[in-house]
């Protein structure tokens, strides 16, 4: 009798089930990567070919923040992943008001419970405690492709975005770092200025006007830290402006299993069936 499933299962896996809901006339919210991406970004960076294309054009992509509109009342969303997530939420308002530079440099520190909850050795407590390492680095990261199409979709259309496929996208260099923490990502963002006409106040501002509207997401002047949103459904972003190499820097952390994955799905929840946004939602973390 369920008007709604969430699938919190892995990528390949949930397609399949995914049909078998939206035949049964279900509502589905997807937290794997089965309809982030257009059939052919799927099947490049995931190596399989994917079994139902048919739902991907039917897909939403859940990031609210930038299709809040285009998700009310919609049947399948596709929730995106944390890394990207948060990535995309540094860099969004810098590629709304046209401050990207050619080149686009994302270095991302990942907690633990980021790789999932499959056995590997570089998981093992012997490992990954007090160690830092990189992993799928230099073009090999899968969420690199939600960062750059979301990127391409804000330069084409603005701040109210479809789930559209584009082909001229940004290229973004997304490196992630497995850090020896429980839960948490920072995304730690840099382009360089198009203008020397920029300074942190402005840039502050144009952040805080792109997010204005936006309850899951906090603009602040003091640089943000992980353990602020432990637990907490909401993103804390930062800007600064590095006078000498001319470089943005943008700094954005998320909880992994919070804003990076039920978090956002409940917020979708919420927004899909046009209920109070926040409505058993967390905007503060656990401290300490």
């Amino acid at each position: 009798n369920s008007e709604l499933i969430f699938f919190a299962t892995p990528h390949g896996v949930t397609a399949p089930w995914v049909y078998k809901a939206i035949k049964a006339g279900k509502k589905a919210i997807d937290l794997s990567a089965d309809f982030r991406l257009p059939q052919a970004d799927f099947e490049y960076w995931y190596k399989q070919k994917h079994e139902y294309p048919e739902l991907i054009d039917k897909a939403v992509y859940g990031l609210v923040e930038l299709h809040r509109k285009e998700i009310v009342g919609k049947n399948l969303i596709a929730t995106p992943g944390c890394n990207s997530t948060t990535a995309i939420l540094g860099l969004a308002p810098l590629a709304f008001n046209d401050l990207l530079g050619e080149d686009i440099i994302v270095n991302v520190a990942a907690a633990v419970s980021g790789a999932g909850r499959g056995l590997g050795l570089g998981k093992h407590y012997a490992e990954a405690n007090e160690n830092m390492r990189p992993y799928s680095v230099t073009g090999n990261h899968r969420h690199t492709a939600e960062v750059e199409l979301s990127l391409a979709r804000i330069m084409a259309m603005g701040h109210e975005l479809k789930t559209v496929n584009l082909q001229k996208r940004p290229i973004v260099s997304l490196n992630p770092h497995l850090i020896p923490m429980t839960r948490g990502i920072m995304a730690t963002s840099y382009t360089k200025a198009k203008t020397d006409n920029l300074n942190d106040e402005i840039l502050l501002e144009h952040f805080q006007d792109f997010y204005k509207n936006d309850p899951m997401v906090l603009v602040q002047e003091d640089l943000p830290n992980t353990k602020a949103v432990y637990a907490s459904d909401r993103s804390i972003i930062s800007v600064r402006y590095d006078k000498r190499s001319k470089q943005i820097v943008t700094f954005a952390v998320s909880d992994n299993l919070a804003k990076g994955a039920a978090g956002q799905a409940v917020q979708n929840f919420n927004i899909m069936n046009e209920f109070n946004e926040t409505e058993g939602l967390f905007l503060e973390g656990i401290w300490p």
